[in-house]
């Protein structure tokens, strides 16, 4: 179902992201260098805008996820994170809700079904005529 309140749900889908114990060992494991810890902390306090943006380059590994202590998944938090603050908190683009009606009402379904039918050739050449 659709989240009501993103930041509370947190806690409903990950009770036990608050029982971070501050180990780190998560953080040592990132191979990207990320700050998972901190990322955690953030998230737990609602600072899912900071969460998105330290995560960028999470590639979803799970490293971090057998060294914690506190059986937190810290990825999927962050992953949670980053899409409640897309989702909720971001600002739209002024005419995301009209495109989202065109399409459903079938105004591109004539592109849609040409570029599906093309081969890769054909896409190519079709993506290097619109540069």
């Amino acid at each position: 179902g659709e989240l009501k309140d993103p930041k509370q749900d947190l806690f409903n889908l990950y009770p036990e992201a608050p029982l971070c114990r501050n180990c780190n060992a998560c953080t040592e494991a990132c191979p990207q260098g990320i700050d998972v810890r901190d990322g955690v902390w953030k998230a737990v306090f609602g600072d899912f805008k900071s969460v998105s943006e330290m995560f960028m380059d999470c590639v979803m590994c799970g490293l971090c996820v057998p060294v914690c202590i506190a059986d937190i998944a810290p990825n999927l938090v962050a992953l949670y994170a980053s899409r409640a603050q897309g989702v909720h908190f971001n600002e739209k683009p002024p005419k995301l809700q009209s495109r989202i009606e065109e399409i459903e009402q079938g105004r591109y379904a004539n592109e849609w079904d040409k570029l599906l039918k093309m081969d890769e050739p054909q896409l190519k050449e079709v993506c290097a005529a619109i540069k």
